[in-house]
């Protein structure tokens, strides 16, 4: 578009002036117009011209976005009404699909789906991922529907740019795509700290030959929950996939950081092997007592019987806080042989805590934890102590026992 300005003389006769001379006429018509106001007013009125500039630029922008986004959306909804049944078909196969199994999933060509950009089918994909991961730990086709969809070869090309980097490595990690180790080579010591860990999660998935070479050196970092979630459905794919599986409590005894080591500590309940479940014991009387608590929690968790008396054995040498764990450890297994361990922590312990815990434990430890419960309160209720706090934890039980009805 060109710009003109003109200049009529008396004369009748006139002057044109075109692009920067237009430009430049204007602007200095502007400048003369405020000749005659002080500095600060003129610059005012030039700072309020350009906020008028800027508010007009960014509106247009905003306009724009908006449009953007409600065409994305429109064409994710179309390619979900077509693909969802489909693509939720090929991804809980037990088969691997091909072309064709995933043309009539689908009922279209493959190149009708290959129509859509590969940031709609990213997406979709992604969607249906997330709700199969809630009752699925592993979901067998993620990687071959992304390669056939193309998904797969525009994440690779992400990376390759450095283009939408982290959503693109949030993508692979949740949904378990191997992809090339040599594309995330560059992240892998980035300075952005959430791409640092989110990439190395993405070289345990795709590396075969050392997938735990940052394992240690991530775990000795400050982790949030998500990470550990993430590291935790992880190691749920690796072990439904036959991928190699880190040593659990060897990696732990060598962290300095507690919290991640009593992270792998409970981790050893789900993936562990069964001579490290076995091992749980000796932690339970461990210099760190986050580590005593972990391994106890985990105890608790596999009901593991043969290290019950360990877990009793302990208790007189534990703190109140890891008293109250052991407790709960010895519930939770629920052999029925060790009533009078909750008698006797209940009589003994000067923590009303303590004492709580073993009462409640007490009471719903089996036909003879009632009956003993019941003796006691007997017992108590006529020397007129701890009267009340028997009557609040079987009013409780009672409560609870209706909700559940």
């Amino acid at each position: 578009m060109t710009i003109a300005a003109g200049i009529i003389y008396p004369t009748g006769q006139g002057v044109e002036f075109y692009g920067f001379q237009a430009m430049g006429y204007y602007l200095k018509r502007f400048l003369l117009y405020y000749a005659d106001y002080p500095w600060s007013i003129r610059l005012l009125y030039g700072l309020i011209m350009a906020c008028i500039l800027t508010m007009m630029v960014v509106f247009v922008l905003f306009m724009r976005k908006i449009r953007q986004n409600r065409k994305a959306n429109k064409a994710y909804n179309a390619a979900r009404k077509q693909l969802y049944n489909g693509f939720y078909s090929i991804l809980i196969s037990a088969d691997k699909p091909d072309g064709t199994t995933l043309e009539q999933a689908c009922g279209m060509s493959l190149h009708q789906i290959l129509s859509y950009k590969p940031q709609i089918l990213s997406r979709l994909i992604s969607e249906i991922c997330m709700d199969l991961s809630r009752e699925l730990s592993n979901i067998p086709n993620a990687d071959a529907l992304c390669a056939l969809t193309g998904v797969k070869a525009y994440y690779e090309r992400n990376l390759a740019t450095k283009h939408l980097v982290m959503s693109t490595l949030q993508n692979i990690a949740n949904m378990h795509i191997p992809v090339n180790e040599g594309l995330l080579a560059i992240y892998l010591n980035n300075y952005d700290l959430p791409i640092r860990h989110i990439s190395r999660v993405c070289h345990i998935i795709a590396s075969s030959a050392e997938p735990y070479r940052y394992f240690k050196e991530e775990l000795d970092d400050d982790l949030g929950i998500w990470y550990k979630m993430v590291l935790h459905h992880l190691f749920a794919w690796a072990q439904a996939n036959n991928r190699q599986m880190p040593q659990f409590l060897v990696v732990a005894k060598e962290l300095h950081n507690a919290d991640s080591a009593a992270f792998l500590i409970q981790e050893t309940t789900y993936y562990g092997t069964e001579q490290e479940k076995a091992s749980l014991h000796k932690l339970f009387l461990s210099p760190n007592l986050k580590y005593r608590r972990a391994a106890l929690h985990a105890v608790a968790i596999l009901r593991d019987a043969s290290q019950e008396q360990a877990a009793i054995d302990s208790y007189d040498h534990q703190p109140e806080p890891i008293r109250q764990e052991v407790l709960r450890t010895v519930y939770a297994i629920n052999s029925g042989k060790h009533t009078e361990f909750f008698v006797d922590a209940f009589r003994k312990s000067t923590s009303k805590v303590t004492r709580e815990v073993a009462l409640t434990s007490l009471y719903t430890y089996g036909k003879d934890g009632r009956r003993t419960f019941e003796l006691l309160r007997e017992k108590y209720i006529k020397a007129n102590t701890d009267r009340t706090l028997m009557d609040q934890i079987d009013s409780l039980a009672v409560l609870q026992q209706m909700r559940s009805l």
